[in-house]
């Protein structure tokens, strides 16, 4: 059957292949190297609680064999190209991909869609995989930057398949087995409804166009597994009825879990919003102005004037129907509630508005840093990708910027005050005990709203 590309007004173009696979080409001039990825609607969001971690696992079992390669023949058909090849694995979103000179696309091609489609799920690589997940998780609790986000996730959206950790529990991974894990990779991982995007040194030519387009229809247009199409089973998650429901996003919550550490790690949130191309810019602008550079109001207050911490940053993680807006930091146990007190002065001072130089001081680092990262290969197609995910649609990242430019002071306090007005702070945090002088200030805190 001849292909056909729909026409777009930028210059990806995407076609669907029988079996349901979306395939997103994005050729950048001047490139050598390309970047090829399958992206899936398939995270910790979509799992039950007795398949917490699950998603995770398949990400994991994906590298350790297939009909045609083990584990080793997987990362060497790469490594002996220069290549990069990894996956991550997200509430809502699993990716796999494979970065190197666009020349050897065809063997990128074969290897992913070999792992994807004929991976072998073998007992032996099973139970020598569940091990090293096992310490992956120890080693999460060990860094205190990676558990105390597992711990805000749970405090800000509860005890439920988006606040749960990722990677699962040790205990439910332990009493995982080959088959139920094998079962859940058939049920959810049929290429209808995922996204193979493609961006960088693609071809030069419209022969070379179709030849590439041919390699990916004979690598890609078949099923993985003998439920798809049959009861039982079902594509990936963004459709499941049962996840259609927003998770409730708390906000008044202190939450602090004791751990032998020498600095008090936290977190504080406040709403956000859900994934949409055309509706967080200002949100954006401000999460870079406050908390995004070395230059950032927090960062100046917090560091450059007060010593407080090291480091300081701010966060806006979307998800499909809901928000969360945070700031992240670590101190001395000491200086927390100060600390605390010193970052929500900062939100609190958003109720005058900002500056117009200071507007466009951040929004001309907020698309600066935007270009720049667009220049990678792996972020066009990720951001190709995951806009297809979770509008439907390509569209230009240009079109962001555009978005960006029209940031007002006006459109900005409008943004902050719709969210923000007359609502009180989350805290979370991990580490030492906290004494009862400094857990007195922070119940204060916590119950006053940030925005009069």
């Amino acid at each position: 059957m001849p292909f056909k590309f729909k026409a777009t007004k930028n210059p990806v173009e995407h076609l669907t292949l029988d079996n349901g696979l979306t395939i997103l080409l994005e050729n950048i001039p001047h490139r050598t190297s390309a970047t090829v990825g399958l992206w899936l609607p398939m995270g910790s969001r979509f799992e039950k609680k007795d398949e917490a971690g699950y998603s995770h696992f398949v990400e994991h079992m994906l590298f350790k064999g297939t009909k045609k390669r083990d584990y080793t023949e997987i990362s060497r058909s790469i490594d002996r190209l220069g290549g990069h090849m990894n996956a991550s694995t997200s509430k809502e979103i699993t990716d796999y991909y494979i970065s190197l000179s666009g020349r050897h696309l065809p063997i990128a091609i074969d290897v992913l869609a070999d792992m994807f489609y004929d991976s072998l799920f073998a007992k032996n690589e099973f139970d020598s995989e569940k091990k090293v997940i096992i310490e992956e998780l120890k080693m999460t609790e060990d860094q205190p930057d990676d558990f105390l986000f597992d711990l805000f996730f749970e405090s800000q959206l509860g005890d439920n398949s988006l606040g749960r950790p990722v990677g699962g529990y040790p205990s439910g991974i332990m009493r995982s087995t080959r088959d139920r894990l094998h079962k859940f990779y058939c049920t959810h991982y049929g290429p209808e409804g995922a996204v193979l995007s493609l961006a960088g040194s693609l071809f030069s030519s419209a022969k070379e166009k179709s030849t590439l387009v041919a390699q990916i229809r004979k690598a890609f247009d078949r099923t993985n597994h003998a439920l798809a199409g049959k009861p039982g089973y079902r594509r990936a998650g963004f459709t499941a009825a049962e996840f259609q429901t927003p998770r409730s996003v708390k906000q008044q919550n202190l939450k602090h879990r004791a751990k032998d550490l020498e600095q008090m790690n936290f977190v504080i949130s406040l709403p956000g919003l859900k994934t949409a191309f055309n509706q967080d810019a200002d949100l954006q602008v401000l999460t870079h102005y406050l908390g995004g550079t070395m230059s950032s109001k927090l960062f100046t207050e917090l560091r450059e004037k007060k010593g407080l911490c090291y480091s300081v940053g701010t966060f806006h993680s979307q998800f499909l129907h809901e928000g969360v807006w945070g700031i992240s930091c670590a101190t001395s146990p000491e200086k927390y509630a100060t600390a605390v007190e010193t970052a929500l002065q900062e939100v609190s001072k958003l109720t005058h508005g900002i500056e117009a130089n200071e507007l466009e001081e951040s929004k001309s680092g907020l698309k600066g840093g935007i270009e720049l990262a667009m220049e990678s290969a792996h972020r066009r197609a990720s951001f190709n990708a995951r806009s297809w995910l979770y509008y439907g649609e390509h569209p230009d990242w240009h079109d962001y910027l555009t978005r960006v430019d029209r940031v007002t002071p006006e459109t900005f306090s409008a943004q902050i005050k719709t969210l923000w007005k007359n609502t009180s702070p989350g805290v979370t945090s991990l580490g030492p005990k906290i004494s009862p002088t400094i857990e007195k200030k922070l119940k204060q805190l916590v119950q006053t709203p940030v925005l009069s």
